[in-house]
């Protein structure tokens, strides 16, 4: 069916927001105390976010409004799906509570971690200004870690750093936006491609570092996607296959380069260790055989507009856009997210995926190393 939708006022989605997750502390699980677990934090994009756009400055972070977030919450969560994400599941799955966006006005306690994710974020900050890109969430994590140690002490906050793991999901976007009004200059050069890939992965690094300084020792990384297959891409370049092509070789190539450079870490810093969840195959899987893994749909999105509800209509406010009566049906919710469903599945093979999927650990037992 065809809906427009008109926004409530900011001001109220903010405040239904922060109720939500006063009651969202209530309910998840919260086994033990602090020190018997391993913290989570989490970095990266629109993926991941569970929050942290709703209290950014720049206005319209889209995941306020409905349907968003209509499958468990019932109302926006500022999440970019009908429900929940990956960094949901895998804090449920590891008996954390739901890690809260560090905008969250009033938060003091981080022993268990936090997210910084927030949506449109990349690794180049002049790739696309205003948002809340990867060196405002490690100047974020700096001062956060300078609120642990008020909190805990210096010593006790060290030992949680260390034997925290960081999860990153970044550098999409980045890439996303060499296609983005460029289609006449296509196909880019092989010099173009290697020297942007090589920028995002030099920046990539030194915040990798910035971590590291502060006692973080473990790793955790989902490749990036085959954005080629996305609806967004297909309708943005008016292709009719599954996937586009050179989007596809262009990740290909960076997520083959951010193997080695992973590896490189590994072999330089004292203790550092990763592992990686090959999200690029996973999704592409699912595109490419959808029924296989329940999904009625995989190439158009549940909610949109134009081909493969490809326009993120959904996202802005007083516009008109089709959105699906069963997102559960089908792989994509937006022109760009997944639906709960598929965060589910994507978060289980993180945590519990063999060797071929997720290496060199899966996620259950890379929380489970020692710092």
């Amino acid at each position: 069916m065809t809906l427009t939708f008109f926004m409530a006022r900011r001001t109220r989605t903010i405040l239904a927001t922060f109720a939500l997750y006063a009651t969202l502390l209530l309910l998840s699980p919260t086994i033990g105390n602090a020190q018997e677990k391993t913290p989570l934090f989490v970095f990266g994009d629109s993926l991941f976010d569970t929050g942290m756009t709703l209290y950014n400055e720049v206005e319209g972070a889209g995941a306020e409004f409905w349907p968003y977030g209509e499958t468990y919450f019932r109302k926006p969560s500022g999440r970019y799906s009908d429900g929940r994400n990956i960094p949901d599941f895998i804090a449920l799955l590891a008996g954390l509570p739901f890690l809260r966006p560090y905008l969250l006005p009033g938060l003091n306690d981080f022993t268990l971690g936090i997210n910084f994710a927030s949506a449109s974020a990349c690794v180049l900050v002049e790739t696309r200004p205003g948002t809340i890109n990867l060196a405002t969430q490690i100047y974020y994590f700096e001062h956060m870690v300078e609120r642990l140690k008020q909190q805990v002490g210096e010593s006790e906050a060290n030992k949680l750093l260390s034997k925290a793991v960081y999860l990153f999901n970044i550098g999409g976007n980045d890439y996303f936006s060499l296609f983005e009004g460029n289609v006449d200059e296509l196909p880019l050069s092989t010099y173009k491609k290697r020297a942007y890939m090589d920028l995002i992965l030099g920046n990539l690094t030194t915040h990798l570092y910035s971590i590291y300084n502060q006692g973080g020792r473990k790793f955790a990384f989902l490749n990036i996607g085959p954005f080629g297959c996305l609806p967004s891409m297909k309708f943005m370049l008016g292709i009719q296959e599954s996937c586009a092509e050179e989007p596809q070789e262009l990740i290909r190539m960076h997520n083959a380069a951010f193997v080695a450079l992973a590896n490189r870490l590994q072999t330089q810093l004292k203790g550092f260790k990763y592992t990686i969840y090959d999200f690029y195959t996973s999704l592409h899987l699912r595109v490419l055989y959808g029924h296989t893994y329940g999904f009625k749909e995989s190439e158009t999105a549940c909610c949109g507009s134009g081909p493969y509800n490809g326009g993120f209509t959904c996202q802005k406010y007083d516009y008109t856009f089709s959105v699906c009566s069963t997102p559960s049906d089908h792989l994509w919710f937006d022109a760009g997210h997944p639906t709960e469903k598929a965060n589910y599945q994507f978060a289980k093979e993180l945590w519990t995926g063999g060797p071929n999927i997720v290496a060199p650990y899966n996620l259950q037992d890379f929380m489970a190393l020692p710092g």
